[in-house]
Order: structure tokens, then sequence, then C-alpha cells
């Protein structure tokens, strides 16, 4: 971070990066961009402040004093450096908490207030957070990284170390435990107390077999990492760009593959990314995708099944 002054303005700018960057932020081509990074090196503003006078220079401050160009500074510093594909987004899910919260713990930070139960919740259980999505467990892989030497032309093979995410979950997730989960269960068990559990033993089997899919599905899709993408500063070696067309994303400074989005909701890069379903509480990608499939699938099966199952026991037992 450096500062320049002139005319009586300080101005807060950071350092020279190197992005490729386009009117569509997403749709170079591969030769385009490799192109842009070595002819174009762009200056990314981060924070403008004027200056004028002692009266004026509490405006980098708020009321506890803490320096918010440094928390913004420590915001993108982290983006920068993140394993993942992410956007910008706060640090920790306290720094999200709304203002009537924080009480005496505003350090001039944006706040989303979207997202304010899951900054309360998982910020008191201390969960930490890729994008707007939860962590709820992770571990460390060792993977094997290309490297081409600009000058030689060479490939060099560098073993290293990236977190591996195996449980998130996603910005509505209180969607996915107050209403759909509630409404799954109790139906279910509404069923099986008055209808399932006086019927045939195949009605029992067959109900609880798609009882237990249901809820099964439905927890692999809200808990799954759904393919979130690891930062690639650079198109990968190995990678055939005339098959699969690698593009730069501004959003999350990465490379990504044709198949990747980045999702605004989520702040992530999803690979096979379709859409963000707010009753399963995450974004569905390519590796819950199967789960997802099966879950509505199996959502039509037992509406149809519960249907037909109450009206049929009506019919015979229309007292009970």
């Amino acid at each position: 971070m450096t500062i320049k002054e002139s005319d009586g303005a300080t101005n807060l700018v950071e350092e020279d990066v190197d992005i490729p960057r386009n009117n569509d932020n997403d749709s170079l081509t591969t030769t385009e961009q490799n192109e842009t990074n070595e002819s174009n090196s762009q200056r990314v503003v981060v924070n403008e402040v004027n200056v004028n006078g002692d009266d004026n220079r509490n405006s980098l401050y708020n009321d506890d004093g803490a320096d918010s160009g440094d928390v913004q500074e420590h915001k993108i510093q982290h983006w920068k450096d993140s394993d993942f594909a992410v956007g910008c987004v706060n640090v920790t899910w306290k720094d999200d908490r709304p203002s009537w919260f924080r009480k005496d713990d505003n350090r001039g930070i944006n706040v989303d207030n979207q997202y304010a139960i899951s900054s309360l919740v998982c910020g008191c259980f201390g969960a930490e957070r890729v994008g707007n999505m939860a962590i709820l467990a992770q571990s460390t892989e060792n993977y094997d990284e290309e490297v081409m030497d600009s000058v030689t032309g060479q490939v060099a093979i560098i073993n290293k170390k990236r977190p591996k995410l195996l449980w998130v979950m996603g910005p509505y997730w209180s969607v996915n435990l107050f209403i759909t989960f509630p409404l799954i269960i109790g139906v279910s068990a509404w069923m099986c107390y008055y209808r399932v559990s006086g019927s045939h033993f195949a009605v029992i089997i067959t109900w609880s077999i798609g009882t237990f899919l249901l809820i099964i599905s439905l927890c692999m899709i809200s808990c799954r990492n759904p393919g979130i993408l690891h930062r690639h500063s650079q198109i990968p070696p190995n990678i055939d760009t005339e098959e699969e067309n690698w593009r730069w994303n501004d959003q999350a400074r990465t490379y990504r593959p044709s198949n990747a989005r980045f999702d605004n909701e989520c702040q992530v890069v999803i690979e096979g990314f379709d859409h963000t379903c707010p009753w399963t509480g995450t974004a569905i990608g390519s590796r819950n995708m199967f789960w997802f499939k099966i879950f509505v699938f199996m959502v039509c099966i037992m509406l149809v099944y519960t249907l037909i199952l109450a009206v049929f026991t009506t019919l015979h037992n229309p007292f009970t």
C-alpha cells in the first residue's frame, strides 16, 4: 500500500497488480488473456480519502479510532492470499455482524445484513468461511503444481500442500434448517404415525426407503462441497487450451475452466455451477449435482406416494 499526496489530497492506492481485464470481466479467450497479461499492468484503487486539514482527518477513523483503511487493506490482502477462488468478502464471520450487535466494535467494515444470521451463529461457533459459505470440516492435501519457465519454456513440478474442503454450509442454511427439513420431517412423521404404521409390510418398507433417500440426499446437498475451485493465478500448463477454454475471472482473481462460474450469492467460483437453491441452502455444482437430482426425483415420487397412500387409507378407514 502506498500513499500519494497532491494538491492537499491524500490518495491511498494499492501497489501495481497484473490483472487482465476487459469490459465483460469474464470473457477473454486464452490467447487474449496471455497477451493482456504480458502487456498491461493496471493500478487498482482501494480507497480514496480527501484530507484538507485537521478537521477532516477524523474521516479516516470511526468512533473507536480503528483505521478503516487498514481494515480494508487487510480484507483485500486476505482476498488475494486465499487458496480458493473467492470474492472480496470480509475475513471472518464476526466482521459481518450487524451494527446493532457490534455496539462499540464498529470498525468501519462494510456489512451485508443479508447474512446477519450466519455472522451471528457461525461467529459464535468460530466457523471459518470461504466466500459467503461456512466451513464445517476441512483437511489438507498434497498436489503437484506444474510451473512453466517463461524464458526456457521448461516445466518444473513442485509438490505443495493446500486446504481441502470436506463439508461446507451455504449462505441460505437457515432456510434449509428451519423450513425445508421441518416440512419433510414433519409430514413424514405424521404419515408414519397415522397412515404407514398400520399398513402392509411392503408399504412400510418402500415408504421408509423413499423417506430415507429423501432426507439423506438433502443432507448431502446442503453440507457437501459443491465444487469450489482452487485459485489459479495462471492456466495450468498440462491443460489443452484447444479442448478446454480457460477464462479470467475478475471477481475471484483466478483463471477458471469454461464449465465453472462465479456465484455472486456464495461469492465463490464453482465448477459445474448450475444455480443457487435457497431451499437446500447452498449452490448446486459438479460435486453435489448427483444428490440434487436424487432429491428432486424423490420429492416427486414421495409426494405422489404420500397422496395416494393418504387417500387410499382414508377411503378404507375414514374414521382413523
